[in-house]
């Protein structure tokens, strides 16, 4: 059971997202508020959950400075920002802020339950757009010219490039025809093999490499 918090100052998403997660059997939703002080104060009197779906733009202090005090205090808690914003410099202060993933508000319901799983499981969920923040900003520093001397299979490549573009694993599943719990087999083998332990770290690292 995922034992999961909501932060957002829209009342109507708020609920809507309480909504869509109470259906699902594998997710407790423990606490609904609107600011960041609401959710320190809820963590300290409840205890720190699994994770918290973090909205930005809160009244009082930030999105992105609670996550810096959950993440200072709490260094269990994984918070998936949930938000409108792309901007590249929102998107790159709320991952040196702790942030474990950040997808948009226009993601699709199924599609959110599915990140907060590979959340849970280990994952780093980001969105397309996000993920292409990300590698301009990773391209900036030294990294690996290639992939050769890592034993990675031609499947683990082309997996590879579907987390690159920030496909769930049941959409990389589906491109690959296979079952998604083999998807997360590999991913498990190529994170491995790379020594890497997020989507994030994953990402920078391969960003230059020709996968094909």
């Amino acid at each position: 059971m995922i034992n999961l918090m909501i932060c957002e100052d829209v009342r109507e998403v708020r609920e809507g997202l309480r909504y869509i997660l109470d259906l699902e059997d594998d997710i407790s939703v423990s606490a609904v508020v609107s600011s960041g002080e609401e959710l320190l104060k809820e963590v300290e009197e409840k205890g720190p959950p699994d994770i918290v779906l973090m909205d930005i733009g809160l009244s009082g202090i930030s999105g992105i400075e609670t996550t810096r005090h959950l993440s200072e205090k709490y260094s269990d808690v994984k918070v998936l920002i949930l938000t409108i914003f792309e901007e590249e410099e929102k998107i790159l202060s709320a991952i040196q802020a702790g942030a474990t993933g950040y997808i948009l508000k226009n993601t699709r319901p199924g599609h959110l339950v599915d990140q907060i799983n590979a959340l849970s499981s280990g994952g780093s969920p980001v969105s397309p757009g996000v993920a292409k923040v990300l590698l301009r900003e990773f391209r900036k520093e030294s990294l690996s010219p290639g992939c050769e001397g890592y034993n990675l299979t031609p499947r683990e490549k082309e997996i590879m490039q579907g987390i690159v573009q920030g496909y769930t694993y049941r959409e990389i599943a589906s491109n690959c025809n296979i079952a998604a719990s083999t998807v997360k087999k590999h991913i498990l083998h190529i994170y491995r093999k790379l020594n890497v332990n997020s989507k994030v770290e994953f990402i920078k690292k391969v960003m230059d490499w020709d996968l094909s």
